[in-house]
């Protein structure tokens, strides 16, 4: 019943509609991983299910006992459908085409219960030329509908249950976006002191966090140790302050010689006004209340990893995974996804004033979501140094966030903030594609950074770029002592970034698009954010 009635419970408790289904969602992409480990062997397991359904109700369906089997086999044939009907939801609200065996499954099940329950729905209208009655031709006319609406569900799922749909390429055997490396990681939690004032608000649905910083350093021999190494700080999406979702990313950054501080910060947060505010969301900018605890918490965070981890006094446990090598923040990725990935400008402005980021700077905002409109809050990018590099990346299928921040956050970052621009090239903005061309589907949602659908194509489309940005921190921090490839030349190199690998067939899985100016010659959509009006005071 948990299965049922949790969406329900972080529905009540505020979350929206996205956050509250999204274990769920979870728990259905696992149920699909586990079909699609087999999905010839799910079609004969539901033919077998419809046919054994026919023979038990032919041999028993006069007995005593049958109607009882009935009410419950109705009472599960709703549960079937209810699932399908969440599962489509699900489909639509998260990851567009993947639930398809899923759906198939409970389609199978459907057609076994009504071969157990029902009579042929043949003849709906006459028998033996005469007319029957009209609730058994309304009751057969309803069976014929179910079925045809079964089969509709199981079209699209046809090709991979035969075995006949291209398969999607594998991840790179070796490489940027092969299994992390070269060094194996480990992860330390260093719990912060946070604002009193934001303490005060936080809501019930992260009260029980104790909002920390994951420290996560390469395990590098003692023999390769090199005097510093570069830091990454990273900032989770909205609602989902939690490690685990980011494990992946963050171990892909570490391993290549990186100290990364992935940053939980508290985005239940109720302030006064919250309830009664207009929200405005224009430019890549908006005027939620929350954005001031956030930040205050982010401000806080950042000052306790200085402390922890950046002066003479660091912690015992740094200085037994990587010896006296330093952590130089002089060389400084940062970035997040979805909200975090809006709050980087926060994060960006308050590493900017310590000094850090002047000797390389790298940005990554993926998925991102809106900066404030508050000029104190929203960075000041004029502070970025010349020689600052950033990739934007927007999903194709990303039903949370307008591809609109993103195309505003390349305008200003060029600018930086109407100082001058950026060099040609530094800043460019890149849309994931979905590709549904084979099975399974290749489906560029806003959760493609997630670590729990951690698939093939975040490896070609997400993670080879994670690898590329860690490469060329590490490889700026130690003046390519530890590298004999220029890293940068991959990172902007608009034709490795476009590739994506090739189905089974051998038909190329689309490419990755690239815009150096996406308002100015992006897509008609890109194009069409430039209308967006200022429409605060």
């Amino acid at each position: 019943m948990s299965l049922f009635i949790q969406p329900f419970y972080l529905l009540s408790q505020g979350k929206n509609s996205a956050d509250a289904f999204w274990l769920h969602a979870l728990r259905s992409l696992d149920w699909t991983f586990i079909l699609r480990q087999s999905p010839f062997l799910m079609f004969i397991i539901g033919l077998a299910l419809i046919y054994s359904g026919y023979r038990l109700r032919s041999a028993f369906s006069d007995r005593d006992w049958w109607p009882w089997l009935r009410v419950g086999g109705v009472l599960l044939l709703g549960v079937s459908f209810s699932l399908v009907v969440i599962h489509e939801l699900l489909d639509i609200a998260y990851f567009r085409g993947a639930f398809i065996l899923a759906v198939a499954a409970y389609a199978l099940v459907i057609l076994a219960l009504l071969a157990l329950l029902f009579v042929w729905p043949l003849p709906i209208f006459t028998r033996d030329g005469e007319p029957i009655g009209r609730w058994d031709s309304a009751g057969k006319t309803l069976h014929l509908v179910v079925i045809l609406f079964c089969v509709w569900l199981l079209i699209p799922a046809i090709p991979a249950m035969l075995g006949v749909a291209a398969a999607p390429p594998s991840a790179p055997a070796e490489g940027y976006g092969s299994s992390p490396g070269p060094y194996s990681v480990t992860t330390q939690a260093y719990a912060y002191p946070m604002p009193t004032e934001v303490a005060a608000i936080i809501g019930d649905v992260e009260d029980d966090i104790e909002f920390s910083i994951y420290l996560t350093l390469p395990q590098i021999p003692t023999d390769e140790r090199r005097e510093s190494m570069p830091l990454a700080i990273m900032l989770h999406g909205f609602g989902n302050p939690y490690w685990e979702t980011y494990i992946d990313w963050a171990t892909h950054l570490s391993a290549k010689g990186m100290a990364v501080a992935f940053i939980q910060y508290p985005s239940d947060v109720h302030p006064i006004g919250v309830d009664t505010f207009d929200l405005i969301e224009a430019q890549g900018r908006s005027n939620h209340p929350q954005h001031i605890p956030r930040s205050a918490a982010i401000a806080a965070a950042i000052e306790h990893l200085n402390e922890t981890a950046l002066v003479g006094n660091r912690s015992a446990w740094i200085n037994s995974v990587i010896g006296n090598t330093s952590i130089d923040p002089s060389h400084l990725w940062v970035g997040g996804h979805s909200l975090g990935a809006g709050l980087t400008f926060r994060s960006l402005d308050e590493s900017l004033a310590r000094g850090w980021g002047d000797g390389s700077l790298f940005i990554a905002l993926e998925a991102p979501y809106a900066h404030s409109v508050d000029a104190e809050l929203r960075g000041d990018m004029s502070q970025l140094p010349a020689n600052t590099l950033v990739h934007i990346a927007i999903s194709e299928d990303d039903t949370s966030v307008s591809p609109c921040y993103g195309v505003w956050h390349q305008q200003r970052i060029i600018s930086r903030d109407g100082v001058g621009d950026l060099g040609d090239g530094q800043v460019i903005l890149m849309t994931i594609p979905s590709d549904r061309h084979g099975f399974p589907p290749m489906v560029a949602s806003h959760y493609l950074q997630a670590s729990q659908v951690h698939e093939v194509l975040a490896d070609w489309g997400f993670y080879r770029r994670a690898d590329a940005q860690a490469d060329y921190m590490v490889s700026h921090s130690d003046g390519y002592a530890s590298t004999d490839i220029s890293a940068d030349a991959y990172l902007f190199n608009e034709t490795w970034l476009a590739n994506m690998g090739e189905w089974s067939d051998g038909v190329a899985v689309k490419q990755i698009k690239i815009y150096h100016d996406a308002m100015a010659t992006g897509t008609e959509e890109y194009q069409g954010c430039a209308s967006e009006i200022k429409a605060w005071s």
